[in-house]
């Protein structure tokens, strides 16, 4: 009897040390992902049943709002200061670069790590490679398995820069601080299968920080800029565009990864204790340096500028714990809010000296959101921008081949689209579900309809902002900026200015132009691109 009773007490000790456990926290980034990318945003072309459904059964984000290029979103993200800020705005790393993020700032896996958690980083890192000091497991990652610049080809792992001597190649995916030459295959799936593997060997007494940050379905080297598995492309037949039929194979595997993320969680009893995040590091690239056939139709811009196109990204959240039906959440939220949600998940204390909102409250259980400010400030090229409640002004020097609408011409279709409920359907994720007593649901699917921006599509003339010119838009009423609402409203045009120019005098300046130092030369280190700058002062 005696033994009895204390087996049913440990037993109650362990169930409430399990339930009192901190969630574990999975982030899963794409990569230069457009916003009618997803089927869950309205797309029938590319279909994302996996992410759909955890938007179905967690939160889309329809205002999720990034910086508009990799680098800064990465450094927002990791410290939950605007780029600006800490002098990571503007144009994106390269691999040749004496350039990082500042040691000084303390980074989201130093915190989470502080608080009990095991740190993992696969996939892209792209916020400082040139010295030691600067890579992930210097900056509180237990561990990183990927490349740790802006993107690498799918199967040679390999980046490509244009020098004024030429075409420089370095080889770029790393197993922590050793260049990792034995590894083979897609890199999408390969990314997936050391995520699973990291799942899979995780010490269940202590919460994960797993970001999984995928080169998909970031452009590789020149001439081969989008790339995929035959046998994917293929499925894809019904895509018109030869170059965007690549390019959706590249996101069916991406939602594929997904699914298998959530397999390997459930099959390894986190599930139901872990946060899920998806998002886009930034908008997609239609065209130019980098493009993918990525689409941010109908919304304006492209990566690489403030309008829509460029910062209004793809987003959502899931947990186990949402329970409310409505699956859609309207307000604003940014790439700086992560580290504060996170560490309010961990049950931390949120950081003072921070841009960051800690909006897990807001998501939970409000249609409306703390934030009502955001700013996109880019002295490199030349932008600023402030978002204040409905409305958006965006002046100074834009890149105008990024700063118009494309897109469209990418969405033909041959014949009748696949059956998106058969793909729903078919998905690990629609099982998974099922299983945990979260089954999806017919008419979730409104969702799809509800999160589907609305523009009017007749525009007498675009407003280009310049030097002496700014540009003024209602946001929630023209979400695709069509119409220069400046000379309407002069004094909200006037008070946003002001406020953006306080913001601005806080920006640590970007060097310009940027320098491709010779010493990080990749035949110089065994042809890779690695730590090249640790005896420079």
């Amino acid at each position: 009897m005696y033994n009895i009773i204390l087996f049913l007490i440990l037993n109650w000790i362990v169930n409430v040390s399990t339930q009192l456990k901190s969630p574990n926290i999975v982030l899963i980034v794409a990569d230069d992902l457009g916003w009618d990318d997803v089927s869950f945003h309205g797309s029938d072309q590319i279909l994302t049943p996996n992410i759909d459904l955890l938007a179905y059964s967690g939160k889309a984000l329809g205002r999720y709002y990034t910086h508009c290029i990799c680098t800064p979103s990465r450094a927002a993200l990791l410290t939950g200061k605007y780029a600006h800020r800490i002098g990571m705005q503007g144009y994106p790393l390269t691999n040749s670069e004496d350039r990082g993020l500042p040691t000084t700032e303390k980074i989201l896996p130093q915190y989470l790590k502080e608080l009990g958690y095991s740190t993992h980083l696969v996939g892209k890192w792209h916020v400082g490679q040139s010295r030691t000091e600067y890579l992930p497991m210097q900056r509180g990652f237990d561990s990183h398995f990927g490349h740790r610049g802006g993107y690498v080809d799918y199967y040679e792992y390999t980046l490509d820069e244009t020098w004024s001597t030429g075409e420089v190649t370095g080889f770029g995916l790393f197993r922590n601080e050793t260049p990792a030459w034995d590894v083979e295959g897609y890199l999408t799936d390969v990314y997936t299968e050391e995520a699973k593997s990291v799942i899979k060997l995780h010490d269940v007494n202590k919460p994960l920080f797993l970001m999984l940050a995928h080169n998909a379905p970031h452009a590789a080297n020149y001439p081969s800029i989008v790339q995929a598995p035959p046998e994917d492309v293929r499925s894809m037949k019904h895509v018109e565009l030869t170059g965007r039929r690549t390019y959706a194979a590249m996101v069916k595997k991406l939602d594929e990864s997904v699914g298998e993320i959530v397999e390997a969680l459930y099959k390894k009893q986190m599930l139901e204790n872990t946060v899920i995040v998806f998002i886009a590091d930034n908008g997609g690239m239609t065209s130019g340096v980098a493009m993918n056939f990525a689409s941010n139709w109908p919304l304006r811009g492209l990566k690489m500028s403030p309008f829509e196109g460029g910062v209004r990204a793809t987003g959502l959240v899931w947990s186990s714990s949402f329970n409310n039906s409505n699956h859609l959440w309207n307000g604003f939220i940014h790439v700086t809010d992560w580290l504060p949600i996170f560490l309010r998940i961990a049950g931390s204390e949120v950081p003072l000296d921070i841009n960051g909102v800690d909006l897990w409250d807001d998501i939970n259980t409000k249609d409306n959101s703390r934030r009502d400010e955001i700013y996109e400030i880019d002295d490199y090229t030349g932008f600023a921008a402030i978002i204040s409640q409905d409305f958006k002004l965006v002046s100074g020097q834009v890149t105008l081949e990024y700063s118009n609408y494309q897109g469209e011409n990418l969405r033909g279709m041959i014949g009748d689209p696949p059956s998106y409920a058969d793909s729903v359907q078919k998905s690990k994720t629609y099982r998974i579900l099922k299983n945990i007593g979260k089954p999806f649901k017919k008419e979730d699917v409104n969702l799809r309809r509800n999160i589907r921006v609305k523009c009017n599509q007749e525009i007498d003339k675009i407003c280009y902002p310049d030097k002496s010119k700014f540009c003024l838009y209602n946001i929630k009423e023209d979400p695709c900026e069509t119409n220069d609402l400046s000379a309407a409203y002069p004094d909200i045009a006037e008070n946003m200015l002001r406020r953006l120019h306080i913001e601005i005098s806080k920006t640590i300046p970007r060097t310009v132009p940027l320098y491709r130092n010779p010493e990080s030369l990749p035949r110089l280190h065994n042809f890779t691109w690695t730590t090249f700058a640790d005896n420079f002062k």
